[in-house]
């Protein structure tokens, strides 16, 4: 009885331990690891050598050109898409290559994702020259031979990720020209070789995200001249070369969120006049060098959150007249520059939340004439100009929530003829007359409220109302008895009353108290 496997080259090959790779009879004596010579044989079923009680895994796959071909597919494991070409085996629950399955010759797409796959033979892929499109992400693969994708000169879409590589041979896509897609994120990947991509000029796609990378390369993405995606996001990253980014002059968008990153050098970004979309957030960025985002004039998203930035200068983003979202939120900015956005007209939602500003002067969101979303929560704001809403008229989401106000402006909220929600609550709101124009307000705008119902701090006994709830009476004519009968749950302390006190005490020749 014979067992046929594939073989081309009449070549001395090594096998694997419990593996074969050609046609044994059974009256020839088989030993793990001998060397055997191949025969050009097509193959057919790896299966196991009852003589001798030793299980032989199939290595590759078979690979079949005749007219059946797709009706023999369909009778493996995996299901098969003639109309497509397609062969999936997802969540097939395999650990090696299926004995019984049968692949189609032109087949063009392969879906392997979600199995159990810890290794691949180098020659596991030979004969699949039509294949476009290669799934093995979410296995357990922790080793790929140098080569093993250089037969699969069709390849388009490669995706590794949710494996367990930790490097990748140098050669890998040696000789991947048609590659587009290459994705091997959520792997264990700690440096990348440096000329890994070189053969892959029409990579368009690269994803290289949740790895254990501490540094790249300066020129690793050299020639990579028409990629538009490339995300680093979730790695080890403390710095990235000033000169790494210099070949990608058609880059869409970029990702080195998640790292710890804490310098970004002069001029890193001068060449990716197409960026669209940068997210730098959750960082340990602590300045913004001058002219950083110069050049980014297409820049429509820019993220910021979750770093150390303490100041913003007045020209940090001016160049950025295309940009719809600017994400600052999460930092430590204390004061932002008036007419720091009046460049940036197009600009449609703006989050600052979770800083430590303290005011905003009249002219700080000048130019913003398209702003609809702004999130200024979280912050320790006490005051805010009577016309800083005056340079957002479309403004439609508000959020004051969490900060330190006492009482808003007369007519502050008056420009906001667009407003469709804002909040308001949890801030120490002083119920007496400058609470008033805020409770007149909030009634005549119910359904804007959004969240919480804001409520009084103070004074005394009014705490816990809402401001809903407070009447001209309650704020303003009631005010002095409740200042003098009740003692209020927020202090307040009038600088003249106590300097006009001091006065009166040392002109009565009495040395005050303290």
């Amino acid at each position: 009885m014979a067992h046929l496997f594939l073989g081309y080259e009449p070549e001395y090959i090594q096998s694997y331990p419990y593996t074969c790779v050609l046609g044994l009879y059974d009256s020839e004596k088989i030993t793990v690891n001998m060397k055997i010579p191949r025969y050009g044989l097509s193959f057919r079923l790896m299966t196991t050598f009852s003589a001798f009680g030793t299980t032989v895994r199939r290595l590759v796959w078979e690979i079949s050109n005749v007219n059946e071909r797709w009706i023999e597919c369909g009778k493996g494991p995996c299901k098969c898409t003639p109309e497509l070409k397609g062969v999936s085996c997802w969540q097939s629950n395999l650990s090696a290559i299926p004995d019984e399955q049968v692949l189609p010759q032109d087949v063009i797409t392969m879906d392997l994702g979600i199995n159990l796959l810890t290794t691949l033979n180098k020659n596991v892929f030979r004969g699949m020259t039509y294949l476009r499109e290669l799934d093995l992400f979410d296995n357990k693969i922790d080793h790929l031979p140098g080569n093993i994708f250089a037969v699969l000169d069709s390849l388009k879409y490669l995706r590794l990720h949710k494996n367990k590589l930790e490097e990748l041979s140098p050669d890998l896509l040696a000789f991947q020209r048609n590659l587009q897609t290459f994705d091997v994120s959520d792997n264990f990947l700690k440096y990348l070789p440096t000329n890994i991509f070189r053969g892959c000029p029409n990579l368009m796609l690269l994803h290289l995200s949740r790895n254990r990378l501490r540094n790249i390369p300066e020129t690793v993405f050299n020639n990579l001249e028409v990629l538009e995606d490339l995300d680093l996001s979730n790695n080890l990253l403390e710095t990235v070369p000033k000169f790494a980014f210099t070949d990608l002059k058609v880059l869409r968008r970029l990702f080195l969120a998640e790292n710890n990153i804490t310098l970004l050098p002069t001029g890193i970004f001068d060449t990716l006049v197409n960026l669209q979309e940068l997210n730098l957030r959750k960082n340990q960025i602590s300045y913004l060098p001058p002219h950083i985002f110069d050049k980014l004039q297409n820049l429509r998203i820019l993220q910021l959150t979750n770093n150390k930035i303490s100041q913003i200068g007045e020209n940090d983003f001016k160049r950025l007249t295309n940009i719809l979202e600017l994400h600052v939120g999460q930092n430590y900015i204390n004061d932002l520059p008036e007419n720091a956005f009046v460049e940036n007209r197009n600009m449609e939602k703006l989050f600052l939340f979770s800083n430590n500003l303290e005011e905003l002067k009249e002219r700080t969101f000048n130019g913003l004439v398209s702003l609809t979303s702004m999130l200024i929560n979280n912050n320790i704001l006490k005051d805010i100009d009577g016309r800083l809403f005056a340079y957002t008229p479309s403004l439609q989401k508000l959020h004051l929530d969490s900060n330190k106000f006492h009482f808003l402006p007369s007519k502050s909220l008056d420009f906001l003829t667009q407003l469709v929600s804002i909040k308001l609550a949890k801030n120490p709101w002083h119920c007496d007359c400058n609470i008033l124009y805020l409770s007149k307000w909030i009634n005549s705008n119910k359904d804007k409220l959004w969240d919480t119902q804001p409520a009084c701090r103070g004074p005394g006994d009014l705490g816990g109302s809402l401001l809903e709830d407070m009447t001209f009476e309650n704020l303003c004519d009631g005010q002095w008895a409740s200042m003098l009968n009740l003692s209020p749950r927020v202090p307040i302390k009038n600088k003249q009353i106590e300097d006009f006190g001091k006065n009166e005490t040392l002109a009565q020749g009495i040395k005050p108290v303290g």
